[in-house]
C-alpha cells in the first residue's frame, strides 16, 4: 500500500490547526499566492512539459480577458462585487503563467445541437484561480480509504462477547426458573430480578382480560409471559431470548395494555416491530382477540397493499400500531403518522429484522420515537448484531433467557421422521403423508424454490387434495387469501418457502412435510416448529435423496432429532456417517494445507464468488463462515500462477462498494465553501451492519496473495482499490487482478491463467465524478431545498417531498423530457389533405396513394378532388422492382440493450440492468456493462451457437446455422477496449426461470446474438404506378427474397414495415387500365409528438455523454423517484397516456403491441412525462443560468474524467478546475435568486395593496334590493389592473 509522505502529513496537521476564515480572505490569499507563483515561474526556467499528460484541460487563450468575456456571453450571471473585484488583478498574471504549465495544445471544439463547448472552455479556463482555497492533496490517492477503515473501528459499538451476555456466572434459587430453565439478571448486576407469575391471579389481572385468557382456553402463563410480565410492569426494559411459539406475543401484550391504562393519552401509545407482514397480521390478529376485554384497539400497517387502505385505521385512533419497518417508514417520511406518543415500544423477532436488512430502516424510526420509553426485545437467538442493536437502544434492560439460544433444539412435542428416497418419489410420498391426517387437521409443505412451490400445489389439486401455494412471488392479498383458506379448513394444505418458515401460527397444523430440506439447521428447526405449538402434539416428515446437498444438511438434522429423543433411520445414519467421514478426511487435508500459502480472492458479489470457486476448484471445495453472515468463504487448493505452486485458495466477496464519500463537516457558514470542503471516505452502512470490513480484513491476515475479482469496470477497478485499502498486510507487490467478461468456466480459467494488475487510473475517475457530483449535487440541492421547498409542496401537493435536487446528469436528463413537452406545447395543428384511390384488380379492391403522399394546401386539395370525381379508370405508367436489403444487426451492447427492454419487454432501464445483473451473476448473459458492439476474433461463435442447439424455442434455427455452416460474424460494429458484446452463456428453458422478466430479457439477449451471425434480410419492394385524370397514384407491396435474420427476430418484420400480400398480382403491362371504384380526399389534422420514449432518451443522453452505460439508468430513475417526472404509456393528440405504476402496469388504455397490448398486460412503449415541479424547477434553472441543465456542461466533465481513465490527465487538476467553474456558477446563481425573491416580494407587496383598494371599494357600495337583478352578467372589471408578472418576478419555483 502506498503510505502518506511524512510531508503531506504535515501539510494536513498545519490546515487542520487553522482557524476558518472568512470567503474575503479565502479569495485574497488564493490571489496571492497565484500571483507570487506567477512571479516565480516568470523568473526561473520552465520546467519541461510533459506530452501525456498537460496539467491544465483547455488550452489558455491569448487573453483571459477574453476567456472571461467568453465565459459570461456563455452563461450571463452577476457575479458577486467580492468575486469581480479580485478577478482583474489575478487575470493578467495567471495569462502569463499559464503557457509555462503546459504545452499550447488548442483542442478542436466541438458543436453541439444543445450549445457549444467554446464558451464552457472559456468559463472553464476563467474561474481558474477564482474559487476558495483548497486543502494539499495526500500523496497517496487511496488514504482517506484507510483512515474511513480506522473510523469505522472506533465508532463500532463494543458489545459483551456471545458467552458473556448469554450464560452469566450466577447461581439460580428461584424454584419456577429452575423448573422452567429460565435465566434472568439485570444488566447493571446489583438490580434484583422481579419473581414470576406462575399463575393468572399472581398476575393480578384485570377481571375482564382474566376471563378472555380463561375463555381462550390458557391455564397458566407461558415461562416467558411469566417472568416478562413482573419486570415489564415495572416499566424496565426487556431483552426476551426465547424459541418460536412459546408465547412471547402475549408477554409484551399483556404489559402494553396495563401501561396504557396507567398512562392514558391520544395517539399512538404502543409500537409493535415485525419483521414480515405474516407475522404483523399475527399479532395484529392476536390482539384484536383481547380488544374488547383490554379496551385497546389495535391497526396493523405492511407492505404489500395500497397506503390509503391502512391509513384511515391508524388516524381511527387506534393506540397499538402493528407495523413492519419498511411500510412504517414510508408512512413517516410522508409524515402521515406521527410517533411522539408512543411510549411503549416492542422489536419482535429482532434477529429475523437484521437478517432482512431493515437495520437502517429501524433506526430511523427510533429517531422519531421520544427518548423517555420502555423498550422490549424479542429474538429466538441472540447474535452480536441483535446485541449491539439492544446495546443502542434499550436502557439497563432484564435478560430474560428461556432455554439455551447457543443451542439448536426442536420441539420436544414434536415427533420427527425422516425418509431417504428418490426425488421422482417425492410426490408420492407427499399425497401418502397428507391422506394419513384426519380431515379437520391442517399440512405445511415447505419447498425450496418458488417454482417449485405452484408445481407442488398443482400436483395435489390434481389428485384430490385442495391446497395453495405462498411465495414471495405471490402479492398481499393472494398471500392473506391463502391463509385465510388454511385458518378456516377450505384449503386443508398449504405449500411454501420460507417465507412461512417463521411467525406462522396457525393452530390445527398437525404435519409439517419438508419436501426439500432446509438450507441450515437453524431454519428446519423454525419450520417445524409450526406445529407442536401451545402444548399441542405435532409431526413432522422430511424428505431427503442421496445427493451430497441433502447428505450435508442430514448431519445438522440427526443432531435436531438426537437432542429431541426422536430415533435416526438407518438409511439417514448412513448418510450422516458418510458425511462425518469425509470431514474427518478434510480435517486430515486441512493439516497439509496448513504449510501452503494462502490466497486471498474477493469477488464483487457472493453469487459471483460460489461461481468462480466452484470453477476453480471444479466442485471439489468446502465452505465455511466468517466474520460476515452475508457472504461466506469457499477453500479449495489449486495451482496458482503467480506463486509457481499450489496454494490455499479463500475465495470470498464484498456486497458492491465498500466506501461512500462524504464531507468531513457537512454544515459550513457558507454553501459556497461545499465546493472546497474536505471530503473522507465513510464506510457504507450495509457493509458495517454485515461485517465486511472485519470479514476481509481477518482473511488478508491469514493471506500472502490476493487477487480481485471485481467486475470489470470503471466501478469494480475503484472497489479493487477499496478493498486493497483493507488488505494493507499483503505487499502491493503480490495483488493480482482478473480480467473476464462472463462467468463461465472457461472464461474464468482463463482469466485465472493470465492475472493482471489493478488499474489505478480506472479507479481514480471514480473517486474523480464521485467527489463533483457530491460537492456540487450537494450545494445547489441544499440551496434549492432551503429556498423553494416549502413553496413547493404547498404548490404541487407533494408532501412527502424532502428535497429539490439538482445533479449534473439528473437536471440535463431532465431537460432532455422538457424539451419534448415544449415541443408538444408548441405545436400548432394544420389541417391535411390526403387523396386516395380505389381500383379494382380481378374484383379485389385496392387502394392506391397519391405518390405526393398528402398535401397542407386547401385550395389545391379542393383542386384535385373535383378533378378526381370524374375518374373512371387508372392507366398503368410503369412497374418497377428494386432490391433493398435490411442489415442483421450488430453485437449488443448495453444502450442497446436498456432501449430494446424499454420499447419491447416494459421494463425501465433501472429493471434491466438490475434483472440483467442477476442473469449474469447466474451464469446465463456475459457481462452486461459494455459499449463493444464487434466480435473479438477470438470469440467462440461455434461453441456458443452449439450451446443453443437443443433449445426447444429457437434450437431449430441454431442447428440450422450449423448444418450450413453459414453463420458469419458481422463486418460491422465497434470496438471500444471493454468487455465484449452481451452474448447467452448457457442454454435455458423458460421454466428455468421464476420471473418473467428474467425469461423476456434472456430471450432477447439470445436472439440477438442469434440474428447477429445470420444472413441480412433481403426483399423486392415492386411499385405500380397509375395515372388517375393527369395524377400520379402509387400501389406497393414487398416480397421477402431472403428472410435472414428475421427468422430469430421477427418482430423486426414490422420495423422494416413490409407489407406483403396474401394474393397474387396478375401480370400487368404498361397502358393497361383497372376501373376506379372509389376515389376521396381525406381530411385530417397533423399530430403532434408523443412524450419521449425511455428508448430516446437513452439514446440522447448516450449521443451527448450524459452518464456512461452503466449510471444511465440510474440518472433516469432518479428524476422519476424525486417526482419531476412520470411514466406513462403512449398518449394520443399531444396528451400523456395513462400513468404506469412502479410494478409497470397502467390502470387504462394499453398500448398497440400485439394484439393491441404490450407484453404481460403492460404498455407498448413508456414515455417520460415531466410533471408541474419538474417544469418548473427546469424553467428556474433555464431563467437563472441556462447551462447548468444542458447537456453540453456534464458531456464536458465526462469527457475530462474519461481522459483520467486514459491517463492523459490528473484527478487533482480535473476536479479543482471543475470546481472552480461550478463554484463561480454557484455564486452567480444564488445573488440571481435573491434578486428574483426580492422582485416577486416587492411586486406581491404591490398586488396585495391594489387588492385591498379594489375590497374596499367593493364594501363601501350599498347593497342591492332584495330581487334586483344586475344588468351585468358578469363580474366588472377591478378599478386597478395588476400587471402581467414574469415568471421570476412570481417566484423561482412557480407553475409551468
Amino acid at each position: 500500500m502506498l503510505r502518506p509522505t511524512s510531508k503531506s502529513l504535515a501539510k494536513a496537521k498545519a490546515k487542520a490547526k487553522a482557524e476558518p476564515k472568512s470567503e474575503a480572505w479565502k479569495l485574497g490569499a488564493r490571489a496571492k499566492s497565484a500571483a507570487k507563483a506567477a512571479q516565480g515561474s516568470a523568473s526561473s526556467e520552465p520546467a519541461p512539459a510533459d506530452p501525456v499528460k498537460p496539467k491544465v484541460l483547455v488550452a489558455p487563450s491569448k487573453s483571459v480577458a477574453a476567456g472571461l468575456a467568453a465565459g459570461r456571453a456563455a452563461a450571463p450571471s452577476k457575479a458577486p462585487p467580492l468575486a469581480a473585484k479580485a478577478a482583474p488583478k489575478l487575470a493578467p498574471k495567471a495569462a502569463k503563467s499559464a503557457p509555462k504549465l503546459a504545452p499550447k495544445v488548442t483542442p478542436k471544439a466541438k458543436t453541439s445541437p444543445h450549445g457549444s463547448t467554446a464558451g464552457l472552455e472559456a468559463a472553464l479556463q476563467s474561474s481558474i484561480g477564482r474559487g476558495t482555497k483548497r486543502a494539499t492533496p495526500e500523496s497517496d490517492d487511496f488514504a482517506a480509504m484507510a483512515a474511513a477503515v480506522k473510523h469505522h473501528k472506533s465508532a463500532t459499538p463494543k458489545v459483551k462477547a456471545l458467552a458473556e451476555v448469554v450464560c452469566p456466572d450466577y447461581e439460580e434459587s428461584d424454584p419456577y426458573r429452575l423448573a422452567q430453565g429460565i435465566r434472568a439478571w439485570a444488566t447493571l448486576g446489583e438490580k434484583a430480578v422481579p419473581t414470576p407469575w406462575a399463575t393468572f391471579p399472581d398476575a393480578r389481572m384485570p377481571p375482564e382480560l382474566s376471563r378472555a385468557f380463561y375463555g381462550l382456553g390458557f391455564a397458566a402463563p407461558t415461562p416467558i409471559q411469566a417472568q416478562v410480565w413482573p419486570v415489564a410492569c415495572q416499566s424496565l426494559d426487556v431483552i426476551g431470548i426465547a424459541r418460536t411459539g412459546s408465547g412471547k406475543t402475549l408477554a409484551y401484550l399483556y404489559p402494553a395494555y396495563l401501561w396504557m391504562a396507567s398512562r392514558p393519552g391520544p395517539g399512538v401509545r404502543s409500537l409493535l416491530l415485525a419483521p414480515t407482514r405474516e407475522l404483523a397480521t399475527q399479532i395484529h390478529e392476536e390482539a384484536c382477540k383481547f380488544a374488547a376485554a383490554s379496551k385497546f384497539t389495535s391497526a396493523c400497517v405492511y407492505g404489500g397493499v395500497p397506503k390509503k387502505d391502512q391509513l384511515p385505521l391508524v388516524r381511527a385512533g387506534a393506540p397499538i400500531l402493528v407495523a413492519t419497518p419498511g411500510r412504517l417508514n414510508d408512512f413517516l417520511e410522508s409524515r402521515q403518522i406521527s410517533l411522539q406518543s408512543v411510549g411503549y415500544l416492542v422489536f419482535d423477532e429482532a434477529d429475523r429484522m437484521l437478517d432482512m436488512g431493515f437495520e437502517p430502516q429501524i433506526r430511523d424510526i427510533v429517531k422519531q420515537l421520544p427518548r423517555r420509553r420502555q423498550t422490549l426485545m424479542f429474538s429466538a437467538t441472540w447474535p452480536e448484531e441483535v446485541q449491539s442493536l439492544a446495546h443502542d437502544f434499550l436502557q439497563d434492560p432484564i435478560h430474560i433467557q428461556v432455554g439455551d439460544p447457543t443451542a439448536l433444539q426442536a420441539n420436544e412435542d414434536i415427533s420427527q421422521q425422516v425418509l431417504v428416497l428418490g426425488y421422482d418419489q417425492k410426490d408420492e410420498m407427499l399425497l401418502k403423508a397428507v391422506r394419513s391426517t384426519r380431515p379437520d387437521e391442517r399440512v405445511l409443505v415447505f419447498v425450496a424454490m418458488k417454482k417449485h412451490c405452484d408445481l407442488v400445489a398443482r400436483t395435489l389439486r390434481k389428485n384430490g387434495v385442495v391446497a395453495n401455494a405462498m411465495h414471495s412471488d405471490k402479492d398481499q392479498q393472494e398471500r392473506e387469501e391463502a391463509l385465510r383458506q388454511l385458518r378456516s379448513g377450505e384449503a386443508r394444505v398449504l405449500v411454501a418457502t420460507d417465507v412461512a418458515a417463521r411467525g406462522l401460527d396457525v393452530k390445527g397444523i398437525a404435519l409439517v412435510v419438508n419436501y426439500d430440506p432446509a438450507n441450515s439447521t437453524e431454519d428446519h428447526v423454525h419450520r417445524i416448529g409450526r406445529t407442536g405449538r401451545a402444548g399441542q402434539k405435532g409431526r413432522s416428515i422430511t424428505f431427503l435423496t442421496r445427493s451430497g446437498e441433502d447428505a450435508y444438511k442430514a448431519v445438522g438434522i440427526a443432531e435436531v432429532m438426537e437432542k429431541a429423543n426422536c430415533p435416526v433411520p438407518a438409511e439417514m445414519q448412513q448418510l450422516v456417517d458418510r458425511v462425518r467421514q469425509r470431514q474427518a478426511q478434510a480435517r486430515q487435508s486441512d493439516q497439509r494445507w496448513e504449510d501452503l500459502p494462502k490466497v486471498l480472492m474477493v469477488a464483487e458479489k457472493p453469487s459471483v464468488a460460489k461461481l468462480v470457486a466452484e470453477s476453480l476448484s471444479n466442485g471439489r471445495m468446502r465452505f465455511r463462515k466468517g466474520q460476515s453472515r452475508a457472504v461466506q468463504i469457499f477453500e479449495f487448493v489449486t495451482w496458482f500462477p503467480p506463486a509457481q505452486q499450489k496454494c490455499r485458495i479463500l475465495q470470498t466477496s464484498t456486497i458492491g462498494h465498500i466506501f461512500g464519500l462524504d464531507f468531513e463537516d457537512g454544515r459550513p457558514y457558507d454553501l459556497a465553501d461545499l465546493f472546497y470542503a474536505n471530503v473522507k471516505k465513510t464506510v457504507e452502512g450495509a457493509v458495517a451492519k454485515n461485517r465486511i470490513v472485519e470479514h476481509i480484513q481477518e482473511l488478508a491476515g491469514e493471506a500472502e496473495y490476493l487477487a480481485l475479482w471485481l467486475d470489470c469496470d470503471r466501478e469494480g477497478e475503484n472497489i479493487c482499490y477499496e478493498v486493497m485499502s483493507l488488505c494493507s498486510s499483503i505487499p502491493e507487490e503480490n495483488v493480482y487482478r482478473a480480467h473476464f467478461s462472463a462467468l463461465t468456466q472457461p472464461e474464468i480459467k482463463t482469466a485465472f491463467k493470465t492475472l493482471g494488475r489493478p488499474d489505478k487510473q480506472l479507479a481514480m475517475a471514480v473517486d474523480a465524478r464521485q467527489e463533483l457530483d457530491l460537492k456540487i449535487g450537494v450545494a445547489f440541492t441544499r440551496l434549492m431545498t432551503r429556498t423553494f421547498l416549502n413553496f413547493a409542496k404547498e404548490k404541487f401537493r407533494v408532501w412527502d417531498q424532502t428535497c429539490l435536487s439538482y445533479g449534473p446528469c439528473q437536471t440535463p436528463t431532465l431537460w432532455f423530457c422538457v424539451e419534448r413537452h415544449k415541443e408538444i406545447e408548441q405545436f400548432r395543428r394544420q389541417d391535411i389533405f390526403t387523396p386516395t384511390v380505389t381500383v379494382n384488380i380481378e374484383d379485389y379492391p385496392v387502394e392506391l396513394s397519391w405518390e405526393e403522399g398528402s398535401t397542407l394546401d386547401a385550395g389545391r386539395s379542393q383542386q384535385l378532388g373535383q378533378v378526381l370525381q370524374g375518374a373512371t379508370t387508372a392507366s398503368l405508367l410503369e412497374v418497377t422492382s428494386t432490391r433493398k436489403r435490411a442489415r442483421r444487426p450488430v453485437g449488443l451492447n448495453t444502450v442497446q440493450l436498456l432501449k430494446a427492454a424499454s420499447t419491447g419487454l416494459g421494463m425501465s432501464p433501472a429493471q434491466c440492468m438490475k434483472v440483467a445483473e442477476g442473469l449474469y451473476s447466474s451464469g446465463y448473459i456475459s457481462y452486461p456493462r459494455t459499449e463493444t458492439t464487434k466480435y473479438s476474433d477470438t470469440f467462440d461463435i461455434v461453441g456458443a451457437l452449439r450451446e443453443q442447439a437443443n433449445h426447444p424455442s429457437w434450437g431449430k434455427t441454431v442447428s440450422y446455422l450449423l448444418r450450413q455452416g453459414s453463420m458469419r460474424s458481422p463486418v460491422s460494429g465497434t470496438d471500444k477496449g471493454d468487455h465484449p458484446p452481451i452474448t447467452p452463456m448457457r442454454a435455458a428453458p423458460k421454466d428455468e426461470f421464476s420471473k418473467g422478466k428474467e425469461w423476456r430479457l434472456y430471450d432477447y439477449v439470445t436472439r440477438h446474438f442469434i440474428a447477429s451471425l445470420m444472413d441480412d434480410a433481403e426483399y423486392d419492394e415492386i411499385r405500380y404506378v397509375f395515372d388517375v385524370c393527369g395524377e400520379r397514384f402509387v400501389f406497393t407491396y414487398h416480397e421477402v427474397a431472403e428472410r435472414g435474420f428475421l427468422y430469430a427476430m421477427p418482430w423486426k418484420a414490422n420495423d422494416l414495415k413490409l407489407e406483403e400480400i396474401d394474393w397474387e398480382m396478375p401480370d400487368m403491362a404498361e397502358g393497361d387500365e383497372l376501373s376506379v371504384d372509389e376515389v376521396g380526399v381525406a381530411r385530417d389534422t397533423t399530430k403532434p409528438p408523443d412524450y419521449l420514449r425511455e428508448s430516446e432518451l437513452v439514446a440522447l443522453m448516450d449521443k451527448n455523454g450524459i452518464g456512461t452505460d452503466a449510471s444511465i439508468p440510474q440518472h433516469m430513475q432518479n428524476v422519476v423517484d424525486r417526482h419531476y417526472v412520470m411514466i406513462c404509456g403512449p398518449g394520443e393528440n399531444g396528451q400523456r397516456g395513462e400513468v404506469i405504476s412502479k410494478g409497470g402496469k397502467g390502470k387504462g388504455r394499453k398500448g398497440k403491441g400485439k394484439g393491441g397490448k404490450g407484453e404481460d398486460g403492460r404498455p407498448a412503449s413508456r414515455h417520460m412525462v415531466p410533471t408541474p415541479m419538474g417544469l418548473s424547477l427546469l424553467a428556474a434553472f433555464e431563467e437563472l443560468d441556462p447551462q447548468l441543465c444542458r447537456p453540453p456542461i456534464r458531456a464536458f466533465m465526462e469527457k475530462q474524467v474519461a481522459q483520467i481513465a486514459e491517463g492523459m490527465l490528473d484527478k487533482p487538476d480535473v476536479t479543482a478546475q471543475n470546481l472552480d467553474l461550478f463554484h463561480s456558477k454557484f455564486l452567480s446563481f444564488r445573488e440571481e435568486v435573491k434578486n428574483a425573491k426580492a422582485t416577486a416580494g416587492a411586486v406581491t407587496a404591490s398586488d396585495t395593496r391594489a387588492t385591498e383598494k379594489v375590497e374596499a371599494r367593493a364594501m363601501a357600495k350599498p347593497a342591492k334590493a332584495k330581487g334586483e337583478r344586475s344588468r351585468r352578467c358578469f363580474p366588472p372589471r377591478s378599478p386597478i389592473q395588476p400587471r402581467r408578472r414574469t415568471w421570476a418576478e412570481l417566484h423561482p419555483c412557480a407553475g409551468n
